[in-house]
């Protein structure tokens, strides 16, 4: 069996609760082949874990830092690419058009079949046609042009700057079209996001079976994002609205969406998805790896494991340290982490300093050796805003720590009673909740007991691994008995 894995900003790049994911499962299914099929942002980047030998190619489609598709996809392009004004006038922009409305009003508005067959259209329209010349041509520019200015919002939100800016970002949020798709079983984004729009492409373009995972709700993520990076209100608004059609088109695709926990089915609810196709598959740690060491330092220890970043909010729990030192004199409080932000980095140190907190707080950095880290430590803390099912909470359960987290996501239904939840945003009760460990060292240890016996039943890692495999085949099968059928 063959299978084609979408991701987005992470794998194989970047290190995270995701990429984790897809390394264990590209893993663990040793016996199914993968293609990675990768949206990064710029080419510069690296890879950050070595791929299992069961990939067998890695396709990764950099959407910043580039002028040109040719630059670093010449094997995935058409080899002798047309340029036709005539086929550019009849074919495309009809299409583009078509697209640009199902886009501009949201989730709400858009038709989410649609989308995916205009999409598929352009994609199979881009099979013969060079995806370049096509984006760059006047009559493309002026069709995206005067479509925005039609708008009833245009003349009081957006100036004309504005308006070029997002039909550049048109150009690149598109360039997955122009991509030829391996041939596969099984088509599986991790995200419903941009590399959920190949996804898209397979299932209304190739008629294959397509299996999308949510993680955390991306589109949530993507606004907080926008609101956050200051961009002017027409930039949101659009970028907004085309996010949220291209989720719920993604919804559409999919014959089988696996949300990492039934917090996301709420959402996906919400927006038309039947339950009949909704099968929830929580993540997976390995038991072995992640053991209880019965290990408690002498100094009371604090240890979060998550990304220096602002989903994370590294700086309420940094405020929470402020309050946990008066509560627990000498504590320690570790963050283990990458920094992908470096504007967030230096806030977080900033705010270290103005509480003084050098002796209390330690940005670690990277960890090679997660369970070691949990290990050193008599309670284990995630103080994010937003999370899917994320990774720190089981590792940190199954090496029979207590978890303090907040509220947010799947984060409840993993905890259970294995540690203490508490509303995001609020460094007094996170400190509270913290303390109440640090002083019981008896509850501590009866606490993690409990949860990594909770872990071991529920998200030992061939629980998860078991789940994919039959999804995988489960869509394989229904494919061929629709060909054969047909």
């Amino acid at each position: 069996m063959r299978v084609v894995l979408f991701t987005e900003g992470t794998y194989p790049f970047v290190r995270g609760g995701v990429s984790t994911w897809c390394q264990h499962l590209i893993a663990g299914l040793s016996d199914i082949s993968f293609d990675v099929y990768a949206v990064i942002g710029t080419p510069e980047g690296r890879t950050e874990y070595s791929l299992p030998p069961n990939v067998r190619k890695l396709i990764p489609l950099a959407m910043w830092g580039i002028e040109s598709l040719h630059e670093y996809n010449r094997p995935f392009l058409p080899a002798r690419a047309k340029r036709s004004n005539a086929a550019l006038r009849s074919g495309f922009l009809p299409l583009f058009r078509d697209f640009l409305h199902n886009v501009a009003y949201g989730m709400e508005s858009s038709d989410p079949k649609a989308l995916g067959e205009i999409l598929a259209a352009l994609y199979l329209y881009f099979r013969v046609h060079d995806y370049d010349w096509t984006m760059r041509q006047d009559d493309t520019w002026k069709a995206a042009l005067e479509f925005l200015c039609e708008q009833a919002w245009h003349a009081r939100f957006m100036t004309m700057l504005e308006a070029i800016e997002i039909v550049r970002t048109l150009y690149r949020y598109l360039m997955p079209l122009a991509i030829e798709l391996p041939d596969a079983d099984v088509y599986h984004a991790s995200v419903s996001g941009l590399a959920s729009v190949p996804s898209i492409i397979a299932k209304y373009a190739l008629h294959k079976p397509v299996l999308l995972t949510e993680h955390g709700v991306y589109l949530r993520e993507r606004i907080l994002a926008l609101a956050r990076g200051g961009f002017p209100l027409s930039d949101r608004t659009i970028k907004k609205n085309l996010f949220s059609a291209f989720a719920r088109a993604s919804y559409q695709a999919s014959d089988i969406i696996a949300p990492v926990c039934s917090y996301n089915t709420r959402w996906e609810s919400f927006y038309g998805v039947t339950s009949d196709r909704l099968h929830i598959v929580y993540n997976g740690v390995d038991g072995t790896l992640f053991s209880d060491q019965d290990y408690w330092p002498a100094r009371p220890t604090v240890v979060s494991v998550a990304r220096i970043d602002p989903l994370k909010d590294i700086l309420t729990l940094i405020a929470a340290s402020a309050e946990l030192r008066k509560l627990v004199p000498g504590v320690a409080v570790e963050v283990w982490g990458p920094s992908p932000d470096p504007d967030y980095r230096r806030e977080c140190e900033r705010l270290i300093d103005e509480f003084s907190l050098r002796d209390t707080v330690a940005l670690r950095g990277p960890t090679e050796d997660p369970a070691a880290a949990y290990a050193h430590s008599h309670v284990a803390v995630l103080s994010s805003i937003s999370e899917g099912f994320p990774f720190s909470v089981i590792e940190a359960m199954m090496c029979a720590k207590p978890v303090v987290a907040t509220d947010v996501g799947g984060v409840r239904e993993a905890v259970g009673d294995s540690g203490t939840i508490v509303p995001p945003r609020r460094p007094d009760r996170l400190a509270e909740a913290l303390a109440v460990f640090l002083k019981d060292p008896e509850l501590a240890r009866a606490t993690g007991k409990r949860g990594r016996a909770f872990a071991v039943e529920h998200f030992d890692r061939s629980v998860f691994l078991g789940r994919y495999r039959q999804l995988y085949h489960m869509l394989a099968e229904s494919s061929q008995e629709v060909l054969r059928a047909g």
